[in-house]
């Protein structure tokens, strides 16, 4: 089976937490390199390094991006050339090449949304809510992460296909370790919708010094990173940019927990990786982290700066109950190994290339 995925928001060749480079790449290019044993893959991205490889035996196709039909024209020459039995297209600007080359290619057209616009509390977008819808009613089935965004999204639109998968994590690279106390961590995009001014809002309701971590760059340069600096000024909070893998995988172990404070979080893969370290989340019951993390594997509260720092405040002056959250964490994170989470991909390709 040949797969040709569209990921045109960011390369998974990127560093993870710089620039548009976040969580779906991860998710890209682990499961792709999961399911690279089973099918031929070529990914279309943008870039300007041409044709590279992720791993052994997948295309990673960078294409200029300054126009996105001449994006989709090159896609359509190459499955002229490789003829792919399936096309995956992740986030809603891939989603508008599926639009342009749906009617060229003529093979089934799976999307995922990652975030949908219409769900979110904030900053909503209205050309996105009409292109997403498009998109929506033309694919041929969509993947959601959790089960209550896809019954929102089929609340919305009766008539569509949708399945839940959800994302996964690499459970040999995230790993539990000795607690790290009281050191809060926070690893995500700076951007308004991730929530770290409540986080910072919460730290001053909280009469002890409590150290705070802050992992991952700015999604619009300097000024969004400089704001929250300024914003977080007088506190113990140190920032420290974009991080490798392994520094990543460091912080999780030398943290207590970590904050997920975002106002929007459609699953959570960082949340996720804190579980497979055994590391205890806090966030916000309206998010997909009542999935992903439920009641036993940390604290989730309702939506506001008061809560969130009493969660906090909870978990520090327990370390058991942050053992026992943690070891939780750890169980329900292995059924998330990204081998498993492919097989689940293989089923649905197979499954849609017979239709």
């Amino acid at each position: 089976m040949r797969i040709a995925v569209i990921s045109y928001h960011s390369s998974p060749l990127d560093p993870v937490g710089a620039g548009k480079s976040g969580g779906m790449s991860i998710c890209i290019s682990h499961l792709y390199q999961a399911l690279s044993q089973y099918c031929e893959i070529d990914i279309f991205t943008c870039g300007k390094r041409g044709k590279t490889r992720l791993g052994s035996s997948i295309n990673v196709i960078h294409l200029p991006c300054e126009n996105l039909r001449k994006f989709s024209n090159t896609v359509i020459g190459y499955h002229e050339l490789r003829r792919y039995d399936i096309m995956h297209t992740h986030y809603w600007l891939s989603g508008l090449v599926g639009l342009f080359t749906k009617n060229h290619i003529n093979i089934p057209w799976v999307h995922s949304l990652h975030t949908v616009e219409m769900l979110k509390t904030i900053r909503k977008d209205e050309m996105r809510i009409e292109v997403e819808e498009e998109i929506i009613k033309s694919c041929n089935l969509i993947i959601s992460p959790t089960v209550k965004e896809a019954y929102e999204i089929k609340e919305m639109y009766p008539c569509v296909r949708i399945m839940t998968i959800p994302h996964g994590v690499d459970v040999q690279r995230f790993t539990p370790s000795a607690d790290g106390h009281s050191k809060l961590l926070f690893v995500g995009r700076i951007d308004p919708i991730k929530g770290l001014d409540l986080l910072i809002d919460a730290l001053r309701f909280l009469k002890r010094d409590i150290s705070l971590d802050v992992v991952g760059g700015a999604s619009k340069g300097e000024r969004n990173f400089e704001s929250i600096k300024t914003y977080a000024g007088g506190l113990p909070v140190r920032f420290w940019g974009p991080v490798g893998h392994t520094e990543l995988r460091q912080h999780y172990q030398k943290s207590g927990m970590l904050i997920v404070p975002s106002y929007y979080e459609s699953f959570g893969l960082v949340a996720l990786e804190a579980m497979a370290s055994a590391r205890p989340v806090i966030g916000f019951k309206d998010t997909g982290l009542a999935e992903t993390v439920g009641e036993d594997a940390g604290i989730l509260v309702k939506r506001n700066k008061r809560n969130l720092a009493e969660a906090i405040s909870r978990l520090i002056g327990n370390k058991k109950l942050r053992h026992r959250l943690g070891e939780t964490g750890r169980k329900k994170a292995l059924n998330f190994e990204w081998n498993k989470i492919a097989g689940k991909y293989l089923k649905v390709y197979g499954e849609i290339s017979e239709d």
